[in-house]
């Protein structure tokens, strides 16, 4: 039987630096020749769409970006060769009923299929059957929960429920040739994964995934062959500009091939690189660092202290950039900040918020967030309270 070569990408959507070339459809201008001939040449391309297509102006309320591009610049996404695009992951929602409705008929009308959210809680979509080739390949997408839980009667995705996600895998894998997951998680801005991401990706492959990527924390991070299925723990971005300065983390991805055999298959990581309005394949592949992180991966896995020590020391690293984010948050309103943050350097405010809580008052908000009772607990407090405020504003 003839080869089947699938390409999957990370994360992406248009964003104001690029509207034009979206919707002109100028992808030799957005991605270069090597990258639209590497997708020219596939049986199958998927992507993950971050965020909606939606001419509306009504976010949802939360904290962070609410994302979303013209439905025009779907152009050059079609013009790509993107045949599905997954829509479980954090942005999806951000612009509620309007924005599912809006994005599911652009991607309709434009001949994209789409999966990993739904109209409602009975009606997510939660994965496609497509075949290429002879081959059944099954493309699954399950994320983290956001602000993008469905409702009985608002939308949402497919979040993920272990019990449940590796029974429908198991029922998949048996339908199907070969089984994708694509898996929208992590922790945003590390490079390094996590224990709780080790052990859903090796669940996932045991209850039948061929292959489990994470997407979602924009930075590229290891590989990994367990048993017979390959896993690939963070993918970074492909085409998403929502900062406009160019970092290390966000200026490269990689675009995942697969090569489907008879006898297996081959996993080939192509690195691409951010330009000013989209992104390039990157001449060099210079995927050194990728390579280095993934053998320090294995390591750990196989016992090596060292290696273990070393690893949760870069990633324990990474986790602390969102340092001055969790302090803000949790501090609440302290009038002698506003003088504080006026007079000290952001690394002497951030010692300060540090040097604010007792160790007792540490141990108790760890409590809260990894409890799993507690957790429970923590999020109906916040929940009651913000319908207090919803109240206390609408009176006003």
């Amino acid at each position: 039987m003839e080869n089947t070569n699938i390409i999957l990408a990370g994360d992406m959507l248009p964003m104001p630096c690029n509207y034009d070339l979206f919707s002109s459809g100028d992808t030799q201008a957005l991605f270069g020749k090597k990258l639209c001939d590497l997708f020219a040449a596939a049986d199958l391309c998927v992507c993950n769409l971050e965020g909606c297509f939606t001419d509306s102006d009504n976010p949802i309320e939360k904290i962070g970006p609410c994302i979303k591009a013209p439905v025009s610049t779907v152009t050059a996404i079609k013009s790509l060769g993107i045949n599905y695009a997954t829509l479980g992951n954090t942005h999806s929602m951000d612009y509620g009923l309007q924005g599912y409705r809006d994005t599911c008929k652009v991607l309709d009308e434009n001949g994209i299929g789409w999966f990993g959210w739904g109209e409602n809680l009975s009606s997510v979509k939660s994965y496609v059957v497509v075949e290429r080739n002879g081959r059944k390949i099954a493309l699954y997408n399950t994320t983290e929960q956001f602000e993008n839980a469905p409702r009985q009667n608002s939308p949402g995705v497919n979040l993920y429920d272990e019990y449940r996600v590796c029974r429908e895998l198991q029922e998949l894998k048996n339908q199907c040739d070969f089984l994708i997951v694509l898996y929208h998680g992590g922790i945003e801005g590390t490079h390094y994964n996590s224990e709780k991401m080790r052990r859903r990706f090796h669940r996932m492959a045991d209850n039948g995934a061929d292959v489990v990527i994470s997407q979602h924390t924009h930075a590229v991070g290891e590989e990994e062959y367990y048993h017979h299925s390959y896993l690939l723990y963070g993918q970074g971005n492909f085409c998403f500009h929502f900062r406009p300065e160019v970092t290390p983390l966000l200026a490269e991805g990689i675009v995942l091939e697969l090569i489907i055999r008879d006898d297996g298959f081959d996993a080939k990581s192509h690195r691409v690189v951010r330009t000013e309005k989209g992104c390039v394949y990157d001449d060099a592949q210079d995927l050194s660092d990728f390579y280095a992180r993934s053998k320090a991966h294995d390591a750990l896995l196989q016992g090596d202290r060292q290696a273990a020590a070393e690893f949760e020391e870069h990633f324990g690293a990474d986790c602390a950039n969102w340092m001055p984010v969790f302090f803000a948050l949790f501090r609440g309103f302290n009038p002698l900040d506003t003088e504080k943050r006026r007079t000290l350097t952001s690394k002497a405010y951030l010692e300060y918020l540090k040097k604010s809580y007792t160790r007792q008052q540490l141990l108790g908000m760890q409590m809260f967030l990894r409890n799993e009772e507690f957790n429970e607990v923590a999020n109906q407090i916040i929940s009651d309270l913000l319908k207090q405020t919803d109240t206390k504003e609408t009176k006003s």
